[in-house]
Parts: structure tokens; C-alpha cells; sequence
């Protein structure tokens, strides 16, 4: 489970101030939409809630953690299609889900209300600044897929991870931290080696906060998500 946690850097602490979750699991995104899937989740911290709803969804999510900070999930218990879970589960939050795609989204203060962590940001501004990080999300879900289809084609899809990127301005992955084992230390070392060398399909938006957290969980028919990319070996 990603959280919005304390590092040691250069021996130093610091809060990640954007986590990202991106949740790798092949469904279409009409089917991701439209599916009632069962939820049980118990009043708790938002930033967890993300979390669970991604991985039960296949949903993309970005959200900076000093808006989702404090903030306390609703309970959500029953058969919901995705948008409507995540609806209840934002209920007294302040918060709602902005859509960039039908299974990615980010969120932003309730009422066109100014977010205090950019005052000087119009809400034009504020607005395209999200959309761009939200799409960001399925930039990052169709590259990775393609790396690590390519880096190992027989494993891909059937193991979950959680790591860290560090992206260069052009895109390039600058470095790796692996948080959660993918289970072999021999799957890690590929997993990790594959993500320094390469290099994801467009570069980040500005004020993107790093480093990124990706979540990766199996998926139902891995390898027909890595055949388009075996297919085509560039």
C-alpha cells in the first residue's frame, strides 16, 4: 500500500508532496466505467481509501498530499460502479474528482475554492495544471507497460510492486527506489535496471512534484497487455 510517507534522503527527511498511484490491471476503460464491483471500505484516511480504490478499480489516480492530508475517507460498503464509490468516498471531504479519462482523475477543492497551497495560482490556471497531472497518470501506465512487457515478458502482469521514479524533463527515468519487493530479488534487480534505462513516452508536466509512487498489481491476461509491445521491439 502507498502511503504519503517520510524518506531519508542525504540524511534528511522529506514529505513527498505528490503521490501518484497508478494501478496497472487490464480492463477496457468502458468496462472499468460501467462494472459494478464490490466495495468494503471502512471510514479512514483519504490517502489509504486512494490507495484501495485504485487497486480495486485499475483506476488512475493523482493527488498532491497536502490537499488529501487530514482528510478522512467515508465508508463505502456495496456494489457501486467506480465513479459513484468514489463519490461516497469523498463525501465531506471538500473535495471532488476532476476526470482527464474515463479511468483517471485528480481532485480538487469542492465550490471552485482556491487550493492555500498555490495562492498565487488563478483558478484557470489551477485547472489546467490538474488536468495536465491527471493525464500524466496514462502516460505513465501505457509506459510502463511497455518497459517492463519488454524487460521481462514472462513475469510482467504477475507480481506487485511499489517504487519510486525520479523523470528528467525529457522524460528519461533518472533514478529508481524500490519500496516493496516484487517478491525475488532477481525480479527486482530486472524490474530496477529496466526503469533506469528507459524512458517514458512524453515528458512530464511542469510542477510536477517528485518523486512519483507507482503501485503496480497483477493483472488478469498479462500477456495479452505485453503483446503489442513484443510485437513491435523499437
Amino acid at each position: 500500500m502507498i502511503r504519503t510517507t517520510r524518506i531519508s534522503e542525504s540524511g534528511s527527511d522529506f514529505v513527498l508532496s505528490m503521490c501518484l498511484i497508478v494501478t496497472l490491471m487490464a480492463m477496457t476503460h468502458q468496462a472499468i466505467a460501467h462494472a459494478l464491483i464490490r466495495f468494503d471500505l471502512p471510514a479512514q484516511p483519504l490517502d489509504t481509501a486512494l490507495v484501495t480504490f485504485g487497486g480495486l478499480t485499475g483506476y488512475s489516480v493523482l493527488v498532491a498530499s497536502n490537499l488529501a492530508a487530514g482528510r478522512q475517507a467515508a465508508a463505502v460498503v456495496g456494489d457501486f460502479e467506480p465513479r459513484e464509490a468514489l463519490q461516497k468516498l469523498l463525501v465531506d471531504t471538500g473535495l471532488v474528482a476532476r476526470y482527464s479519462g474515463s479511468n483517471a482523475f485528480t481532485l480538487a477543492l469542492a465550490n471552485g475554492a482556491s487550493d492555500a497551497s498555490e495562492p498565487d495560482a488563478d483558478a484557470a490556471s489551477g485547472k489546467r495544471i490538474a488536468l495536465a497531472k491527471s493525464s500524466y497518470a496514462l502516460v505513465l501506465q501505457a509506459s510502463l507497460t511497455r518497459i517492463l512487457c519488454r524487460a521481462q515478458p514472462d513475469a510482467f502482469g504477475r507480481y506487485r510492486a511499489v517504487f519510486q521514479l525520479w523523470i528528467n524533463d525529457d522524460g528519461a527515468i533518472r533514478d529508481v527506489r524500490l519500496l516493496e519487493s516484487t517478491g525475488l530479488k532477481e525480479r527486482d534487480a530486472v524490474v530496477q535496471r529496466a526503469l533506469r534505462q528507459g524512458a517514458l513516452d512524453a515528458a512530464p508536466p511542469a510542477r510536477l512534484a517528485q518523486p512519483i509512487s507507482i503501485l503496480l498489481t497483477p493483472r488478469p491476461d498479462p500477456a495479452a497487455d505485453c503483446q503489442p509491445y513484443l510485437s513491435r521491439m523499437d
